[in-house]
């Protein structure tokens, strides 16, 4: 009769157990926030699918497409995340031909502008020839009208979209850095505006990435000029729109803001304040937020 070596047992309960812990180690590994797209290379239009896994599920969180080599705090063209879902798939179009990252930012609301994951990818031209940027397919109250030359529409009541029950539709052109210092500034002040939650949640803001193509399409530039803003929320079919300088002196932050009524063709509110830092500047924006929203809605009533 055969015998078992009484160590045969420990050793295969000790190898099993080694396989357990070395797969488990590995679906840790795997746990760690991803995103891809379906492709690498895209052509303009296109549309991109972008694979999300192991997120937080926090509804705050959101992925955006941006350039390659930008800051991580260039929003770019965004989406919020599905609330309470780990993983899915968001879809963009595809932009201009030029190289772009796929970027998550997960538990935005603790960690800010911390890419947790990003992805590369390359858009490249059509064969064709190439067709005029369109305005963003974001609902809007007025068709964008084509000629950069054309006249300022003599009116678009701001009852357009309050009677209909629909959120009015604004656009935050980039903050004016009035000196170098305040250049990074600039880019915190739009990008924390245009991503506030309750400006999300109170109108249809305009993606900072889709104002910028109908810019360069058009030949447009966005500052505070009161013309201007009014110029170009017409041809985007915008209720209002919001700029703004902001200077730097010493640890002193200076912003100074303005909304325009397109409908009204004028300024209906004028801001300004002063932050001893950066923190203190996004606790002052989330302020900024809120006084926007009071007075648009005001503005619409």
């Amino acid at each position: 009769m055969r015998r078992i070596h009484p160590r045969l047992p420990f050793i295969f309960c000790f190898t099993f157990a080694m396989c357990f812990l070395l797969s488990e180690g590995t679906a840790f590994a795997d746990g760690v926030p991803q995103v891809k797209t379906d492709k690498d290379v895209y052509t303009e239009g296109e549309k991109i699918r972008v694979n999300f896994f192991n997120a937080p599920g926090y509804s705050r969180d959101w992925i955006c497409i941006t350039a390659s080599g930008s800051a991580d705090t260039d929003a770019g063209d965004y989406q919020y995340m599905p609330h309470g879902q780990s993983q899915g798939v968001l879809t963009f179009e595809a932009p201009v031909p030029g190289k772009y990252e796929v970027r998550a930012y997960y538990n935005y609301s603790r960690n800010g502008y911390v890419v947790s994951a990003r992805h590369s990818f390359t858009v490249a031209a059509k064969d064709s020839p190439a067709a005029v940027v369109s305005p963003p397919a974001k609902p809007v109250a007025q068709p964008p009208v084509a000629q950069p030359s054309e006249k300022l529409m003599e009116s678009i009541p701001t009852e357009d979209f309050s009677v209909a029950g629909g959120p009015a539709n604004v656009a935050i052109f980039h903050f004016t850095p009035l000196s170098m210092d305040a250049s990074h500034y600039g880019i915190t002040v739009t990008n924390a505006l245009i991503n506030s939650p309750g400006m999300q949640q109170a109108f249809l803001v305009l993606p900072k990435k889709d104002l910028e193509l109908f810019l360069s399409a058009n030949n447009l530039q966005q500052n505070d000029e009161v013309d201007n803003m009014v110029d170009i929320g017409t041809r985007l079919g915008m209720n209002f729109v919001i700029a703004g300088t902001i200077t730097k002196r010493g640890s002193t932050i200076s912003t100074s803001y303005k909304i325009a009524s397109v409908a009204g063709r004028g300024v209906i509110h004028k801001g300004q304040f002063t932050s001893s830092g950066e923190a203190d500047l996004i606790h002052h924006i989330e302020k900024m937020s809120e006084d926007v929203i009071a007075v648009i809605r005001r503005s619409a009533r």
